[in-house]
């Protein structure tokens, strides 16, 4: 049997797949066991953002490999303590802890908020996130989704959650007014999965200002918009405002799978020992691993490129946009991270169609397509993908 006719015997059947087996990758562009190349407009949902084969990764992690795999908690390991240190000396953050995903950050972040009501506030259990969010697939991280279509079925879920329009600050106002029942606001600065929706500066200011006075915490899901993806290494860098606890993970091992926990001293001081755990959480490879990814993105101009690259790219869908003002609806961009809403075109067609030109790319919505590219990617690529777009649009087939 065929690798697809294995995967069909032996996989569970939860994902969607392309009509494609992927073998090897290059930089931005990946390749079936064919020998066809693919430029690579997904980054594998976000996570390749240094692209693939990256030398500086790779050498980290044949390097560590020869060395130490795993060893538990119980250890010191240096590769997660220099790790902590990179990701304390550049954001908001006191203390870090490790895991494996996005969605065991998001699991720990609420444990973190809740355990400081418990001990410090006294306030409720309960927490606020955001409609049209998106946090995970564990128990947690699904309550705290704010869309009925990945909760459903799975009742009953994790309880203490309320959900509020996303921009609309009156409708946290109303949940918590005269109400000591929530211990924290939890949101996407950009929502990835929801369709690159990106918040605005006042309403994440009102929030902070709600959560300080309340003393709530503030938690920024930045699984898939931290670590460069927007132009600066965090997302909430956009805002001048500074969470008490943010959720890491994606891109941050260049591939490898990691998730962070980083949060104040006011906020890790509700941890103690035996409050939370993980087996693999910081393991010695995939830090190593991570430590190689954030010496390349703290590079001088790194970002500063991905900032350049993501105008040139929002610039240019904008021109799709007034060509085909008929049919695309809006485009949503921040660094490099966008989304095309179409009218009437289904995401999955658009992808489908870009899939059989070399293009992969990602859906969001019934009627949107997601760009996130390497943060490496080319203004040769960016060029290839808006033609491919075009023509696909001035096609018959979509008139």
């Amino acid at each position: 049997m065929n690798t697809k006719e294995l995967t069909a015997k032996y996989i569970m059947n939860t994902y969607s797949r392309f009509d494609l087996e992927l073998t090897k990758g290059s930089g931005t562009e990946l390749f079936d066991e064919k020998g066809k190349g693919y430029i690579d407009f997904a980054a594998g949902i976000a996570v390749n953002n240094l692209g693939y084969n990256n030398e500086f990764i790779n050498n980290a992690v044949i390097a560590q490999l020869k060395k130490l795999i795993h060893v538990s908690n119980y250890f010191y390991t240096e590769p997660q303590a220099l790790l902590a240190q990179k990701l304390v000396e550049n954001s908001f953050a006191s203390k870090v802890f490790f895991c494996n995903s996005g969605a065991e950050s998001i699991e720990g972040a609420i444990k973190l908020a809740r355990s400081y009501s418990g001990k410090i506030s006294k306030r409720g259990y309960k927490i606020i996130s955001m409609n049209n969010s998106f946090h995970g697939r564990t128990f947690g991280a699904l309550a705290a989704t704010g869309q009925e279509k990945y909760r459903k079925g799975f009742e009953p879920l994790l309880p203490g959650f309320d959900y509020a329009d996303y921009n609309d600050i009156k409708q946290i106002e109303n949940l918590i007014d005269g109400n000591n029942d929530y211990c924290a606001i939890l949101l996407e600065p950009v929502q990835g999965e929801g369709g690159v929706n990106i918040a605005s500066r006042d309403y994440i200011k009102k929030i902070r200002e709600i959560t300080e006075k309340n003393n709530m915490m503030l938690i920024f899901d930045e699984v898939q918009a931290g670590l460069g993806r927007t132009g600066k290494l965090f997302a909430y860098m956009h805002f001048d405002v500074e969470p008490d606890i943010m959720t890491l993970a994606k891109p941050l091992a260049g591939g490898l799978p990691i998730g962070a926990v980083l949060a104040t001293q006011k906020a890790a001081d509700a941890f103690e020992p035996g409050n939370h755990a993980s087996t693999f959480g910081g393991g010695p490879l995939v830090c190593s691993a991570a430590n190689a990814f954030m010496d390349e993105i703290l590079k001088k101009d790194f970002l500063k490129n991905v900032t350049e690259k993501g105008i040139y790219l929002k610039e240019k869908l904008i021109k799709l946009k007034e060509k085909f003002s008929g049919k695309i609806k809006e485009i949503r961009s921040i660094g490099l991270i966008s989304a095309i809403e179409f009218y009437d075109i289904k995401s999955k067609d658009m992808a489908i169609k870009l899939f059989n030109m070399g293009f992969l790319t990602t859906t969001v919505q019934e009627k949107a397509i997601r760009l996130t590219p390497p943060l490496i990617i080319g203004i040769k690529e960016i060029d290839l993908i808006c033609s491919a777009i075009d023509e696909i649009l001035s096609s018959e087939i979509f008139n």
